[in-house]
């Protein structure tokens, strides 16, 4: 019974852990709103700069992790014509957690556009408070 029980909860728990939307789609209801908007859902920047008539908003998040990741390793022999490849699994491993987000907006403080750089799931604390903002 306790088995069954389990096994029935499985895809709820997996539903669970679905990957987060797109930075691109968490911004895009923002576009020709107020600058104050964004700032409402994701918090204030930690850089801003007027150049050529346009409003620079700059988040950044930098930060070194140490995470579990799947490294894979060559091992000797063949299967058919390609090499065997042998998987280690979860290995710790020091990892850079980087997002650098810049929104420009006019003089009027209306956003534009914005761009983004990523590395490792960087820019995941903002993707979870634009989903939590469009569930609203």
């Amino acid at each position: 019974m306790k088995i069954t029980s389990f096994l029935t909860l499985i895809p709820a728990l997996l539903t669970g852990c679905a990957s987060l939307m797109p930075l691109e789609d968490g911004l895009t209801p923002f576009k020709g709103e107020p600058i104050n908007h964004l700032f409402s859902v994701i918090g204030f920047p930690d850089d801003i700069e007027l150049i050529d008539n346009e409003i620079t908003y700059r988040y950044q998040i930098t930060k070194n992790h140490t995470d579990l990741v799947t490294e894979t390793e060559r091992a000797t022999g063949l299967e058919g014509q390609d090499p065997l490849i042998a998987k280690t699994m979860m290995q710790p491993t020091q990892v850079n957690v980087e997002c650098e987000l810049t929104v420009f907006t006019d003089t009027h403080k209306t956003i534009k556009r914005w761009r983004y750089k990523e590395a490792y799931k960087g820019c995941t604390p903002y993707r979870e408070k634009l989903a939590a903002n469009i569930k609203q």
